[in-house]
């Protein structure tokens, strides 16, 4: 809880590029705030290790506190998917709205925000993804973004450059395993690598209701994967990564 008029910050954590970074840099943002990790319970397995071994440990150093929410429901995202027989899609992003912001918003409220007293959320989006940062879009009252690496002019390179400096290992790509702006190359390889975890994904995306007029990644089922589908002559769709909430791949 904070008091009326006390300026609290908090770091929408991703656990990519980009937000690492920020909490690199600007850890001393959030002495008085929370670093806040929205968990699907379908991120990268690269992801969650990188959270227990890295950023949790540097906030117990610095005397951060760090809060992972969950959705409201108590389901994972392939879950709640397999519940209501859906599956994620680009067109309409509830995923990222019910799994990543509401959860967010709803700790912030939690803890005391207001419209009177609202927090401080920083996004992790950097200079080279400016587009991403829609300054217009509605918020609620009681939430105030900002975006860090804009403010300092700091592009993704620069991301990558100040954990390498830390003497970090770069994290993978946030977001969940199965995310339809995933490519299907990284799918590919995601078989080739936890062939169980892609045949979960697989079960999930065959029980959608409009399956397959309509797949997860793509113009066809990722079963198809299966049967050694060239990728030679495939052309990733244009709108492929321009997910623009800031709340996954940072």
């Amino acid at each position: 809880m904070f008091r009326l008029n006390e300026l609290i910050r908090c770091l929408s954590m991703g656990a990519g590029v980009q937000t690492t970074a920020i909490l690199l840099k600007f850890w001393e943002r959030y002495k008085n705030g929370y670093v806040i990790f929205a968990d699907t319970g379908d991120e990268k397995k690269e992801t969650y290790w990188f959270i227990e071994n890295y950023l949790k440990p540097f906030c117990q150093e610095k005397g951060l506190r760090w809060v992972t929410v969950k959705n409201k429901h108590g389901f994972s995202l392939m879950e709640w998917c397999l519940k209501r027989k859906i599956i994620p899609i680009r067109t309409r992003r509830w995923c990222t709205q019910d799994f990543k912001i509401k959860p967010i918003n709803r700790f912030i409220r939690s803890i005391g925000a207001t419209r009177k007293n609202p927090i401080i959320q920083d996004i992790g989006i950097s200079l080279d993804e400016s587009h991403r940062a829609n300054f217009s879009k509605t918020m609620p009252k009681y939430v105030k973004l900002e975006y860090p690496l804009l403010d300092a002019k700091l592009t993704r390179r620069e991301c990558i450059e100040i954990i390498k400096n830390h003497g970090w290992p770069l994290p993978v790509k946030s977001g969940c395993d199965f995310c339809p702006y995933t490519k299907r190359k990284d799918m590919r390889e995601l078989l080739a690598k936890d062939p169980e975890r892609f045949n979960k994904i697989i079960e999930m995306e065959k029980n959608d209701r409009y399956y397959p007029r309509k797949p997860l990644i793509g113009t066809s089922p990722l079963e198809n994967l299966l049967k050694n589908e060239s990728l030679d002559n495939y052309v990733e769709s244009e709108i492929m990564d321009t997910c623009d909430s800031g709340h996954c791949f940072v």
